[in-house]
């Protein structure tokens, strides 16, 4: 049983929720082995330096998994991974066309530098978007005299010592980038799989369609995060339209101050958690320590020490 070599409660970084339970009980040996194998091509150096790349093929691996493999349309994979409308114009919009592209070139660079580590490489072919699952032979080893065949092993059996070796060695890469980075390990928790970050800012004041141009400035700083993790930002007046789905929004205000207890504070502004975990809220009482806040929060040199 699988389950002597993980346990249903051990989830290794970056697995869907509940697969765990599947690996260990050893009922899917194809997920499991996709799922592992996808683990290790998101953390090689081909797809760390590109966050969306990441998102994409993640997305993709996880909805053909599931079984919604029909479901992966241009329109769709657009709304889910890049952000755009449901119903945008795919004629006039290739983003989803080229990010299919750079993710099967980026599949390629992995491939020409690395063989698969769970018995399976994962291919996106041209013209589609879900992705295949290709089995790849063991490595041949030399004849030599037996009496006995063995018995046929199941693919969890051959691929088990190297899933082992990877789940640890992720573990501990894993660990020790969080540990050293603490802008990465806030903003992958306050960013949790979104597609894209939404700065909720006070309204004007005078006009409840606009934004005041201090209260502007303060939010610009948060645009660099776009470049950091490949991510729109939309900077918009509070409660004037509501957020996409999937989107990490940060609500930035002189006016409402959460009643929670404040996670840090900076420059005279206090972090708050949303009570559904769902928004980040930035509270002082003026525009300027707002943005003085919010260009530590966006920096990776500055960034504190969260405990």
């Amino acid at each position: 049983m699988m389950d002597a070599i993980l346990s249903a409660t051990a989830k290794p970084p970056l697995l869907r929720a509940g697969v765990q339970q599947a690996i260990a009980a050893g009922d899917d040996d194809l997920t499991a082995a996709v799922e592992f194998e996808l683990i290790s091509v998101l953390q090689a150096p081909s797809f760390r330096g590109s966050l969306r790349s990441a998102a994409f093929l993640r997305f993709v691996v996880e909805e053909t998994l599931a079984g919604r493999q029909d479901l992966l349309k241009e329109r769709t994979v657009g709304a889910a991974v890049l952000g755009k409308a449901p119903g945008y114009d795919t004629g006039a919009d290739s983003g989803v066309r080229v990010r299919a592209n750079e993710v099967r070139k980026r599949l390629a660079a992995y491939y020409d530098s690395a063989a698969p580590k769970a018995g399976f490489r994962i291919e996106l072919p041209s013209g589609t978007y879900a992705p295949r699952f290709v089995p790849c032979a063991a490595p041949s080893v030399a004849a030599g005299p037996r009496s006995l065949d063995p018995p046929s092993l199941r693919l969890w059996q051959l691929a088990a010592p190297s899933l082992v070796a990877i789940f640890l060695a992720l573990i501990s890469i894993r660990g020790g980038v969080e540990s050293n980075d603490s802008f990465s390990r806030f903003w992958n928790h306050a960013l949790a799989g979104g597609t894209a970050i939404v700065i909720a800012v006070d309204a004007d004041a005078d006009n409840s369609s606009s934004i005041s141009p201090a209260m502007a400035d303060a939010a610009m700083p948060f645009e660099s995060l776009a470049s950091a993790f490949e991510l729109p930002v939309h900077i918009v007046a509070a409660d004037r339209q509501a957020p996409a789905a999937r989107s990490c929004v940060i609500r930035i205000s002189t006016r409402h101050k959460p009643s929670e207890r404040a996670l840090l504070y900076l420059n005279g502004a206090a972090v708050f958690r949303g009570q559904d975990g769902a928004e980040l809220w930035l509270w002082a009482d003026s525009a300027e320590k707002l943005r003085s806040a919010a260009q530590t929060l966006a920096s990776r040199s500055g960034f504190p020490e969260i405990p």
